[in-house]
């Protein structure tokens, strides 16, 4: 066992993929697992125990979601409820014992925002300074750090396509 793996996770960022952190739980040895629930899967298998969980608030989105972390809070699994109530008693199912774990978070969107911004300084868009989470469409990247958002092309396309006006 690796000296990372003997001590316990840290607390999470403000985000997980783009989402601000609500609730965390870090699951420790005291905590149970319910294998076969069915619900995450990579390659055919169940991912299986987690060490950690983040409930967030989804952006531009009433939902919540439950996000399954691995040590280092990157997600490998999701799932979306309508309350934090529910997360956690589909939480508390999969992982009996996971109620007690539950700290809340405090970040508030400030810090969220500081911290998207921190973490995606170098990528935003050259052209309308988005970053890479607030588009839909993919960023692409040209020369000396040059970066064009897929909704910046999908504009300038359409400004390409509409016929030249005619002046009097």
């Amino acid at each position: 066992m690796t000296d990372k793996e003997e001590q316990p996770p840290s607390g999470p960022p403000p985000v997980v993929c783009s989402d601000r952190v609500l609730s965390y739980a870090i699951l420790d040895n005291s905590v149970g697992f319910h294998s076969e629930h069915g619900l995450f899967f990579i390659d055919g298998k169940e991912i299986g125990r987690v060490p950690c969980l983040a409930i967030c608030q989804a952006r531009n989105s009433p939902e919540i979601v439950l996000y399954y972390c691995d040590r280092d809070w990157s997600m490998l699994g999701v799932a979306t409820y309508d309350s934090i109530a529910a997360a956690r008693k589909r939480a508390e199912r999969i992982y009996p014992g996971s109620t007690a774990c539950w700290v809340e978070a405090n970040f508030t969107e400030e810090d969220a925002t500081r911290f998207l911004d921190k973490i995606w300084a170098d990528q935003r868009c050259s052209f309308c300074g988005k970053r890479p989470d607030e588009t839909l469409a993919t960023t692409f990247e040209g020369k000396e750090n040059a970066r064009i958002c897929g909704q910046c092309i999908e504009e300038f396309y359409s400004e390409l396509k509409r016929p030249p006006s005619l002046k009097d």
